[in-house]
């Protein structure tokens, strides 16, 4: 090592590093300085040098952005998967009956006992609604939508609204 003159800053200091390869404490001499050479030199023998794997830290960052991207894809999986459209289509034809089922009640003096009542195979001009999805049963003294269901009586198309059911208690259509 060479001898320093008075005032002059040693750039470079000793360093102790374990030598996983060689299985012993070598002693390395490292620059302090901020030259981007010192730098390398300091990623090259210090701190880099036996890393493996992946840290605690790094592991739950991981963790965090795999349960923000689930957060973002599971509420959205049932607009893909199309059951909330399923159920918005269906709801609307529950309206659609209900409203038949109204102009039924005004021209005959009751309420329909079931969908069938309202259309005809094949339509005619004189029909409420047109063909249905789904087949409807009625409170026949006021008109609520008791049940509905989508394979009945084996005259309706096959289950088209599949996951999803009729709820008595809210009069739409749910998930099942």
């Amino acid at each position: 090592m060479s001898t320093l003159q008075a005032g002059a800053i040693d750039n470079h200091a000793q360093k102790w590093y374990y030598d996983s390869s060689m299985g012993k404490m070598n002693k390395t001499r490292v620059s302090t300085s901020s030259t981007s050479k010192g730098i390398k030199q300091n990623l090259r023998l210090g701190f880099l040098k036996d890393q493996r794997g992946v840290n605690v830290i790094e592991a739950l960052i991981l963790i965090a952005i795999i349960v923000v991207l689930l957060l973002l894809v599971i509420p959205n999986l049932n607009i893909f998967l199309g059951t909330d459209k399923k159920i918005a289509v269906a709801n609307t034809e529950a309206l659609n009956v209900r409203a038949a089922a109204l102009a039924y009640e005004a021209n005959e003096g009751v309420f329909p006992n079931n969908s069938d009542l309202l259309w005809s195979e094949p339509p005619k001009p004189g029909d409420y609604v047109g063909e249905l999805h789904a087949y409807y049963t009625f409170d026949v003294g006021t008109g609520r939508i008791m049940n509905a269901s989508t394979d009945t009586l084996g005259h309706l198309p096959a289950d088209p609204w599949k996951g999803i059911r009729w709820d008595p208690d809210t009069d739409s259509w749910v998930k099942q």
